[in-house]
């Protein structure tokens, strides 16, 4: 995949490895041990405020010549949801900024809905899946023979949580019922708060229909022109994405994570009651403008790798290749303070996270599905290479 966005004579070979994380012991098993230090080049952790709370490897920085990090969940949003969030969010943005401060180098955040974190930029390096563009695409040349392409209203599709936008949705509809008379919506999703928003959405005067969660690729969304998403909890919203590839009209707040969305045509901001019932109002009297060819590649993962390695700059040669730290112990040997300072840093993060057994019990095993420890526990990686 990477191989064909490199200059020159460059080649990019990806192994993928799957971590394991167990939430009733909040601690993650190891794989470093199974991947070579010749091997150990470049190593991209995905949520890496999450992924390095606990850790009991040989450090990253010192395994790896370069680790990247991409943050793609705003955690503190959620957790400001829960009771006493608020303190907890605090607590939680400091221990973040500490762990990904020790173990990368840098840092790529999806939006600015996340935290900021040292070394980091912002850039989108999410695609979407190539079928919704299939989609998109077959919509696209109804268009063009004069077809009507779009003949259902208005949906939206989420895991029925009132924090995955239901709650801000409903409130629009709640508070601008007249105004909006006439507009009937689909929901679409399963979740533990299934029935509270099932009763909410009856309480309304207009007809919400709620409907269990399939498959955004399945044919019953096929002809829906416009997709409803006030959430403002997610950091680039997959299903938002998925929607304009398959030529949609999307209508999102105006808020740091649908900055990447604002480029098309057939992305629609509000910011409040009255410009949510305003483009609502036109997005249904109107068709969705056709995909231009540079807007279909925008939402491919070719186009979110390119972003990718530009961002993380893998995209050119470098005049002298770096080189990774020979040292076999847990604290390297580096002369300068803010080196000898993360060192500290990081040793005390080891040591207070030794407590944690980085070997998982019977129970735990059988829990994740996984051979038992008298067995050898294979993390051998998918090969991807090209």
């Amino acid at each position: 995949m990477y191989g064909d966005n490199l200059t020159g004579q460059q080649s990019l070979a990806a192994d993928i490895y799957s971590s394991f994380l167990l939430f009733i012991n909040c601690r993650l098993f190891s794989f470093q041990e199974s991947i070579s230090d010749e091997e150990s080049d470049i190593a991209v952790l995905e949520e890496p405020e999450h992924l390095t709370w606990y850790h009991h490897g040989k450090r990253w920085k010192t395994k790896f010549r370069l680790v990247i990090g991409i943050v793609h969940t705003n955690y503190l949003e959620y957790v400001k949801r829960e009771k006493n969030g608020r303190v907890y969010a605090f607590l939680l943005k400091y221990i973040n900024n500490w762990v990904v401060d020790i173990y990368c180098h840098k840092v790529i955040r999806l939006s600015g809905a996340t935290q900021e974190l040292p070394r980091s930029i912002i850039c989108n390096v999410h695609g979407v899946n190539p079928k919704f563009l299939e989609i998109g695409m077959k919509k696209k040349e109804q268009q063009k023979h004069g077809n009507q392409a779009f003949t259902k209203g208005a949906y939206y599709i989420g895991k029925m949580v009132w924090s995955k936008g239901y709650k801000e949705l409903l409130n629009l509809l709640h508070d601008h019922q007249k105004e909006l008379e006439g507009l009937e919506v689909d929901l679409f999703g399963t979740g533990e708060d299934s029935d509270q928003i099932q009763e909410a959405a009856q309480e309304l005067h207009l007809t919400i229909r709620v409907n269990p969660g399939r498959d955004h690729a399945d044919p019953s969304f096929h002809d829906y022109k416009v997709f409803l998403n006030p959430s403002t909890t997610d950091v680039v919203c997959t299903t938002t994405a998925e929607a304009l590839a398959m030529g949609k009209i999307v209508i999102c707040a105006d808020h740091v994570s649908n900055e990447f969305f604002k480029q098309f045509a057939n992305c629609r901001t509000f910011k409040d009651g009255k410009s949510f019932v305003e483009v609502t109002r036109q997005a249904l009297t109107k068709q969705p403008a056709p995909l231009t060819d540079s807007q279909t590649h925008e939402l491919s993962w070719d186009a979110a790798t390119t972003r990718f390695l530009k961002a993380a700059e893998l995209d050119k040669i470098p005049d002298k290749e770096p080189t990774k730290s020979n040292s076999k112990s847990f604290m390297s040997s580096s002369l300068s303070f803010h080196s000898k300072l993360e060192d500290a840093s990081a040793f005390m993060h080891f040591v207070g996270t030794g407590l944690v057994s980085p070997v998982p019990n019977e129970q735990q095993l059988k829990e994740l599905g996984l051979e038992s420890t008298s067995k050898k526990h294979d993390v051998s990686p998918q090969k991807g290479a090209s």
